[in-house]
């Protein structure tokens, strides 16, 4: 049985790590709640910007956080590219359809990554990857904590657009009802580029984060795909409420899982909590995500 020490300090790095998935579910989320559509590469184009930090890191010295910076308006170019080429043309179409034009993407994102910089692992060089607080036997790293109060700072800015802005009302409007928001006057197809384009440059962000305490190989993109989209139907499809929460949740219970069974079938402890939750809380975690 782990000690005490062991289990609150794994506590406290599930939380730390929970709230960048939480920003990461919450950007796929946003997309869902305007577009629905469940986009299965998504943890791939977040791989494609911690790929980009890794190359500003290397080959122009700029710190991980810089680098996100540089690359957020270029993750936005993308998710432009993306939505007129490959999205918008299966908009209201099957599920079974975007489904397979996004696994598809992925596909080809991890086949491109692993032909340009091959399968071995890549990170930063950063002064303050070793850095941490020692608090009552609890080690806090500086990058997890700095990823953290990052992430909730980024969700908060997000969740005040969304409720105290023009641009925001047209996006959630497009959310809750496009036909009437169209009746009203909101360029539907501009909204949802716009939202498809700012949540894919938001990836950056935990990108930068994630890329000065982790590393990244071709196949990352897989488990955060799948971790993303754990949080988000945890949370309820297209509850941004719920997708941050989810992620919290997600991380504790991910890290409280390696805590407790130190073993390679610490991972089902993750899926059995969600299937309990998907169970007993099919909407999500407040009862408000889409049946869709």
């Amino acid at each position: 049985m782990p000690s005490a020490d062991l289990l609150l300090q794994a506590v406290v790095s599930g939380i730390l790590a929970g709230g960048v998935y939480s920003l990461v579910a919450v950007s796929l989320a946003l997309v869902f709640g305007v577009m629905r559509v469940l986009n299965f590469a998504h943890g791939d184009l977040l791989m494609i910007a911690m790929y980009g930090v890794v190359v500003l890191n290397r080959e122009f010295g700029l710190s991980p956080y810089v680098a996100a910076l540089v690359i957020l308006p270029l993750m936005g170019l993308l998710g432009m590219l993306l939505f007129q080429f490959l999205i918008k043309p299966v908009l209201g179409s099957s599920p079974l359809t975007q489904a397979q034009l996004t696994i598809g993407l992925s596909f080809v994102i991890q086949s491109l990554l692993l032909i340009v910089f091959g399968a071995d692992l890549l990170n930063t060089n950063t002064s303050f990857g070793d850095l941490s607080y020692h608090f009552h036997g609890v080690v806090i790293g500086v990058p997890q904590l700095i990823g953290f109060v990052v992430s909730l700072l980024v969700c908060g800015l997000l969740s005040a657009f969304l409720t105290m802005t023009e641009i925001g009302h047209r996006i959630r409007a497009t959310s809750q009802d496009p036909t009437m928001a169209w009746l009203c006057g909101v360029d539907i197809k501009r909204t949802q580029l716009m939202v498809f384009a700012g949540c894919i440059a938001i990836l950056a962000i935990p990108a930068g984060c994630l890329m000065t305490f982790s590393y990244v190989t071709p196949s990352t993109g897989i488990r955060l795909s799948l971790l993303s989209l754990l949080v988000v139907v945890l949370g309820g499809l297209g509850d941004l409420r719920g997708a941050f929460v989810g992620g919290l949740i997600i991380g504790l219970v991910e890290s409280l899982a390696a805590a407790l069974l130190n073993n390679p079938a610490s991972p089902s402890l993750t899926y059995l909590v969600f299937g309990a939750a998907l169970l007993f809380r099919p909407k999500g975690l407040f009862g408000r995500g889409s049946n869709a």
